[in-house]
């Protein structure tokens, strides 16, 4: 989104400085925060302002072809959060706008308009919005003042510029408590349909107010956007902003930093933090694609040689194994896997037809349709050291040297694994061909013949060998150490390097570059305050913690597309928090669209409360009130 030069000129001839006294009390925020919880919850909220709240009228005269009602009202914010509020800040004061005689007997449309930044006082709103309002649609309107803004400021506040950031909270808060209790002296002085809409600051705490009526209401938010966080971090109000000051409260209270950051609740840093994963996933995904390949090798390897002993089992003969009746082995092994809950184990080979090896070739025939094929893949890879390779007629290489067998079971030889003791005596004894492997790794095979008889392969070992059941625990453990650990006769030279370069990738990454620098130091304070204010602001101005408006096709919102004071990249959007409603956009920046777009905003509201009325046409109101019947007296 480009950025009006008009906007930044403007905030740059501009003295006012927000925020100069930091972020206020701890206690403050942290009972701010704890209060949010119930203000941004409709359900909850209704229950804060009474539907008779007092609201006292203080002068009421004719001015031309209007008559003009002035009041004020203990903000119900004191009674929920007291002693937070300066004595100045307490009272609300507004000034009505109403017309001489009603257009119509019954529907008589009353719109809020909320304060922008900078708009003291009624006479703004009230010449530029008010006025032609009543003339161009016979919409009354109600001019609230704002929290430290004209009559309500602080003494010892300059112009615009509030103290500490909390006061901004401090601020949206009350907005929402008055605006309600305005919005139901409305509905018993009979005036309605209701409405509320601002411009810029303003247009933003209309939608936090809107969000807590119970009922359907037209909304028409000018200027702002769904947080305040990309106005005081990325906007041209960022310039206005002491941020040495923030920095140094952050830094030097670790109650900002251990308690309240962690009330802290931003759909925009949890939506980054998705998103962060996301791309974290795909780039480890992606480096990691050499080793899954390589894996994913080994497990096709694997169930191809446990589906060639299968099929060798059952008496047929090795040279006439083809690929697809490997392939259809393994698929009958893996269904019956899936329906067995018999546990994994280890077969040992024997020769089919010999006396003593018949018992052998029955459990064999029994249990080899029950072996896990994980575990076969596993205890397979870990104890013969395989070499893997990605084509079919690439022979396999025994690690301790024997005679290569092809996969395709075109040879007439196939090595069945079995793992040797592993006592100290033994490691002792290894033979010499065992060069290169640890003793405990030393193994032995037993080669099936052509003709249906099986001659052991002697060790290299003086005593015999016996062969060791191997359970799944061990065989994952064994597979694990092994990958962690390579060995020379065990593992293929590409895996090997490829484990070797990931392993060394770990390492660096690990061990820091060199010490940070000044510089860096100081932009690594700054980018954490910044942080702190996204998430502070977030958590009290986001619309994503509010309740969604009772019905949001009653909503016009009017942005500006070159906005350098609202910044909308990489924020989410108020047309995805409120599916439904409609956004018009001005071709001009922040200031231009002040300026000189003041009809389109009035155009929103007008058709906004058309949209009130065509899809609510009894209204939301009652059609007896007080104000009906009552007299006018007007003072001069």
């Amino acid at each position: 989104m480009s950025r009006s030069r008009l906007d930044q000129l403007y905030r740059r001839l501009l003295l006012s400085k927000f925020f100069t006294k930091g972020w206020g009390k701890p206690d403050n925020l942290k009972r701010i925060f704890a209060f949010r919880k119930i203000l941004s919850n409709r359900e909850t909220c209704q229950h804060l302002v009474a539907s008779d709240y007092p609201i006292h009228i203080d002068k009421e005269y004719k001015d031309g072809d209007c008559r003009v009602l002035e009041g004020h009202f203990l903000s119900p914010f004191v009674h929920h959060l007291p002693g937070i509020m300066p004595k100045e800040v307490e009272t609300a004061n507004f000034q009505m706008i109403l017309p001489v005689q009603w257009r119509h007997p019954i529907h008589r449309p009353v719109c809020i308009h909320l304060a922008g930044t900078g708009d003291h006082f009624y006479w703004r709103r009230r010449l530029l919005t008010a006025r032609p309002l009543l003339k161009e649609a016979g919409i009354a309107s109600i001019i609230l003042e704002n929290p430290y803004y004209g009559s309500r400021k602080p003494k010892e506040q300059l112009r615009s510029s509030l103290h500490n950031v909390s006061d901004l909270f401090v601020m949206g808060g009350a907005l929402v408590l008055e605006s309600l209790a305005l919005l139901h002296w409305c509905e018993r002085e009979g005036w309605g349909p209701l409405g509320i809409s601002g411009v810029s600051m303003g247009g933003h705490m209309a939608s936090l107010a809107a969000t807590n009526w119970t009922k359907p209401i037209p909304l028409i938010p000018c200027l702002s956007w769904s947080t305040a966080s990309c106005v005081f971090t990325q906007g041209v109000m960022s310039g206005a902003i002491p941020w040495h000051t923030l920095q140094e409260q952050f830094f030097e209270n670790n109650v900002y930093q251990d308690e309240i950051r962690k009330l802290i609740v931003s759909p925009e840093q949890n939506r980054r933090k998705a998103y962060d994963m996301g791309q974290d996933f795909v780039k480890n995904y992606a480096d990691r694609m050499p080793e899954m390949e390589s894996l994913h090798q080994q497990q096709e390897a694997g169930a191809s040689a446990v589906a060639h002993t299968a099929i060798l089992s059952q008496g047929v003969a090795p040279g006439s194994l083809t690929t697809a009746d490997l392939r259809s082995s393994s698929k009958e092994i893996n269904s019956e896997n899936s329906n067995s809950k018999v546990g994994p184990s280890v077969v040992e080979s024997g020769t089919p037809g010999h006396p003593s090896q018949a018992a052998q070739n029955e459990n064999l025939k029994g249990d080899v349709s029950k072996v896990n094929v994980s575990l076969s893949l596993e205890g397979y890879v870990a104890h013969t050291g395989i070499r893997n390779s990605k084509s079919s007629n690439e022979p396999f290489q025994s690690s301790t040297g024997h005679k290569t067998v092809s996969s395709a079971g075109t040879d007439s030889r196939v090595f069945s694994s079995v793992a040797t003791s592993q006592s100290t005596d033994h490691s002792k004894s290894a033979s010499p061909h065992t060069s290169g492997v640890s003793a405990p790794e030393v193994e032995t095979a037993t080669v099936i013949e052509n003709s249906g008889k099986a001659k052991p392969k002697r060790s290299s070992r003086k005593d015999s060998v016996k062969p060791l059941t191997v359970s799944y625990a061990q065989a994952k453990t064994n597979q694990q150490a092994k990958l962690s650990s390579p060995s020379p006769g065990r593992v293929s030279g590409a895996l090997t390097l490829k484990h070797a370069l990931s392993k060394s990738k770990l390492i660096l990454s690990r061990q820091p570059s060199s010490l940070p620098t000044e510089e860096e130091k100081l932009k690594t304070l700054q980018q954490e305050a910044l942080d702190f204010m996204c998430g502070v602001m977030d958590e009290c101005t986001h619309l994503g913690n509010f309740s969604v408006p009772v019905d949001p096709e009653l909503i016009i919102i009017i942005a500006a597309k070159q906005d350098a004071y609202i910044p909308r990249d990489g924020v989410i959007g108020l047309d995805q928090l409120w599916p439904g409603c409609e956004v018009r956009y001005i071709d001009n920046g922040h200031v231009g669209a002040v300026l000189w777009h003041q009809r389109v905003f009035r155009q929103a509201v007008i058709d906004a409360f058309a949209k009130q009325e065509q899809k609510y046409p009894s209204g939301t109101r009652s059609d007896k009130g007080p104000g009906q019947g009552r007299p006018l007296e007007y003072k001069s």
